[in-house]
């Protein structure tokens, strides 16, 4: 429905096209979950650009066209957004998942950390799976009557979402919702 309302999206139609939303819905335990992409060549492209040569003008692209939609369907949830790597977000200047959920301008609780940078990509599946380890609460203010949306850029084993989602669980929240720009499907 959105397209009848607003024409001037950040990307030209050319690109638009390039970019296929899917909408998927997957749960993570009880928790509902909804990825917009296919993580394709199209979104890793995309993201190197954004996080390898640190141009942040790209993060806005991945969801302006639906910003709209998303902000009505969470406009009461709080975004606790996946933990990057302190060195990489020096580098950069700026947090690209941040980047990528700050167009749907809701409050940020920025309450997970590592507890030791890394790079996801860098890791073996197996690694992956044990990055609860590897996290922790920085922020321990109970969410009691707090919606809470988890946002990552890429869904991958789901090892670091499932990490964040026991941490905040122990907040006591409302509720507990995740949004994902991309998902791999692996065969």
């Amino acid at each position: 429905m959105h397209i009848f309302f607003k024409t001037n999206y950040l990307i030209c139609a050319k690109c638009e096209q390039k970019l296929v939303p899917h909408f998927y819905k997957f749960s993570i335990g009880e928790i509902g979950a909804v990825a917009i992409y296919k993580y394709d060549e199209e979104i890793r492209g995309l993201l190197y650009q954004l996080k390898g040569c640190y141009d942040i003008e790209l993060g806005g692209v991945f969801l302006d066209r639906f910003k709209d939609e998303l902000k009505t369907i969470y406009h009461d949830y709080y975004l606790v957004p996946a933990p990057s790597s302190k060195k990489s977000d020096r580098e950069r200047e700026f947090n690209h998942v941040r980047a990528i959920f700050n167009c749907l301008k809701l409050p940020y609780l920025p309450i997970v950390e590592k507890s030791f940078d890394y790079k996801q990509s860098e890791l073996t599946v197996g690694a992956r799976k044990e990055a609860l380890s590897k996290l922790r609460l920085i922020d321990k203010t109970k969410l009691y009557g707090k919606k809470i949306l988890i946002v990552d850029d890429v869904f991958t084993t789901g090892a670091t979402v499932q990490g964040i989602i026991k941490l905040v669980k122990t907040l006591n929240p409302k509720k507990i919702r995740v949004l994902v720009m991309s998902k791999t499907f692996l065969k």
